[in-house]
């Protein structure tokens, strides 16, 4: 028994990766016009949870603090996003999505749609809710265990 849940766990383990690479493979070809794979997830972070500290951020993405830094003065520089301090603690660096990345969102919104479809079209309907059923409780449960 023991054997057979390895292999199912090698075989989650590769499938897993495969798709993840050629997800973001395909993605960041069909964001080259725009931003930044990274850009991108940083902006969805901002507009899902409105204004945010660097650390957050960080935490969120699951990068370093460096990382957000960077991402967020490419993002500062091009418009899409707004750096303030903390009115109660200058230190505190809050970033927030501007009206010029809430459009570059929705344009990017379109190709990551145009993603699921061509990614997802060989699944049957009721194949493509059981994904989305196991994703979300995958993600839930990750989400729940992290923050213990």
């Amino acid at each position: 028994m023991r054997e057979q849940g390895l292999h199912a766990s090698t075989e989650i383990e590769k499938w897993t990766r495969l798709a993840m690479r050629r997800w973001i493979s395909e993605m960041t070809g069909r964001l080259k016009q725009g931003l930044p794979i990274q850009q991108y997830y940083l902006l969805e972070s901002l507009r899902a949870n409105g204004t945010m500290r660097c650390s957050e951020l960080a935490d969120t993405l699951q990068i370093t603090l460096p990382a957000v830094t960077n991402l967020a003065n490419k993002l500062v520089a091009g418009g899409y996003a707004e750096r303030a301090h903390n009115e109660t603690d200058r230190r505190v660096v809050m970033v927030t999505v501007t009206p010029k990345g809430l459009d570059a969102l929705s344009e990017l919104d379109e190709k990551a749609a145009e993603l699921v479809e061509w990614f997802w079209q060989g699944l049957e309907p009721g194949e493509t809710a059981e994904l989305t059923r196991l994703l979300r409780k995958a993600v839930e449960h990750r989400t729940v265990v992290d923050k213990n």
